[in-house]
């Protein structure tokens, strides 16, 4: 008598959602399968082994879309080597992740709207085909294989739609990271989202406002959605009222300390209760937070004076906020990025150069490695790219101390306070000298 198929099945990483796997387990023994069913947090390396201490014939896997890219072609290697078919599933699994899972090799790959005839009709088929000893189809030549610490992360990026925002979900794309692009222009997501479209990674556009209060709940909420969790994000957002302080009215004063302040506040704010909560749970976490300061941020913008406050404000936000979350796994650090986009097109040179040192894509890699496992260790740091240059600025030392005299008559600070400021001179304002 021919013994039924058997299959393994369980989650794969960080897949804690088991509810398709318990599903489809459930439908193969109603149709006559054995199921050996292994929950939860699986490697490639757990489900093959297994696989063939239980002598199964194939190895059936729930997945997030953003999380294969990193397992698949292992997991893949390994059933070929022990004669098992591959099956993946999803209800997050989009067309486009259906076709890599099956140009990297999977037998089958079923999405959230498959229907039960077809699944079972296509896993009879692996089945049959395991058993005669037939080989698997080859994969595809286009198969990309992603390795690296940020492959199958979840990163929200603010401000993505062009310049420094695009940039950054192309890097994390091209690095296999699942992207949550957020913009308020639609068009232009859109446009990032199909640059990024032949990168491992994926882009969900997600527009919004960042100074709506809800946002930040609507964007989480849209990665939990999607992606089931959230490792990352990069707070870019971000836009220039120009004008001094004389000059400034206070509805662009308002804008500026909104977009700048107040909606990188709140989604720290709303992601880091997220983190706090997963830790309290007992689950490991090892998120990032990117800010956005700037140079004026950091040594001040001539006829700037609110562009400046507000971008010294989130340099500091970092380094309190890092102290905060350092306690759920949480590092927060600032980029203070100088490049070519809207807001800078007075910069020297041509964006058509070759090399052009002001574009955005040589600032992207420094925030890709802040998000990534070998800045674990990084927290609270602000550093300064562009230009060919990177440096990180030795802000907030205290200077040297001198006694301060009791009840200090006015005589006594007319010779001791030019004594305290005779240290080395700040340094100058940037920008064009005042006409």
């Amino acid at each position: 008598m021919t013994r039924p198929g058997r299959v393994v099945i369980g989650t794969l990483g960080l897949d804690q959602h088991e509810v398709g796997a318990m599903a489809i387990s459930r439908i193969l023994m109603r149709h006559g399968y054995e199921v050996v069913y292994l929950g939860r947090f699986n490697t490639p390396e757990r489900l093959t082994a297994v696989a063939l201490q239980e002598d199964a014939d194939i190895v059936g896997v729930s997945v997030h879309s953003w999380e294969y890219v990193a397992y698949t072609d292992e997991l893949v290697r390994r059933c070929r080597e022990s004669g098992f078919g591959l099956v993946f599933g999803g209800s997050v699994l989009t067309e486009r992740d259906r076709d890599d899972l099956l140009a990297r090799g999977a037998d089958a790959a079923f999405g959230p709207y498959a229907s039960e005839t077809d699944m079972l009709g296509r896993i009879d088929a692996i089945l049959r085909r395991v058993r005669a000893g037939a080989p698997a189809a080859e994969p595809s030549a286009r198969t990309v294989t992603v390795k690296g610490g940020l492959a199958g992360r979840v990163v929200l990026v603010t401000g993505a739609a062009r310049g420094l925002g695009r940039a950054y979900a192309h890097e994390l794309c091209r690095q296999g990271v699942a992207v949550i692009a957020n913009d308020v222009d639609e068009a232009a997501l859109k446009e990032t989202a199909d640059a990024c479209d032949p990168l491992p990674g994926s882009v969900l556009p997600v527009v919004a406002d960042v100074t709506d209060q809800g946002a930040p709940r609507l964007l989480l909420d849209a990665a939990l959605r999607r992606f089931g969790q959230i490792h990352g994000v990069v707070a870019n957002a971000g836009l220039l009222r120009s004008g001094p302080l004389l000059k400034l009215p206070d509805d662009d004063l308002r804008l500026l300390l909104d977009v700048h302040v107040t909606a990188p506040f709140r989604l720290l704010r709303v992601l880091g209760a997220y983190w706090r909560g997963e830790a309290k749970a007992g689950r490991a976490v090892s998120a990032a937070a990117v800010l956005t300061t700037s140079a004026a941020g950091l040594y001040g913008f001539r006829a700037e004076a609110a562009y400046s406050a507000a971008k010294a404000a989130i340099a500091m936000l970092a380094r309190v906020a890092a102290d905060e979350l350092g306690r759920y796994g949480t590092t927060v650090n600032a980029v203070a990025p100088m490049a070519r986009t809207r807001l800078t097109e007075w910069l020297p040179g041509s964006p058509a150069a070759d090399a052009d040192p002001w574009a955005p894509e040589h600032v992207a890699p420094v925030v890709a490695w802040l998000l990534g496992p070998g800045a674990r260790q990084v927290t609270g740091r602000v550093i300064e790219v562009g230009n060919g240059q990177v440096s990180a600025p030795e802000a907030w030392r205290p200077g040297a101390v001198h006694p301060l005299p009791p009840s200090m008559s006015p005589a006594e600070a007319e010779a001791l306070l030019p004594t305290v400021l005779s240290g080395p001179p700040m340094p100058a304002l940037l920008g064009p000298e005042p006409p």
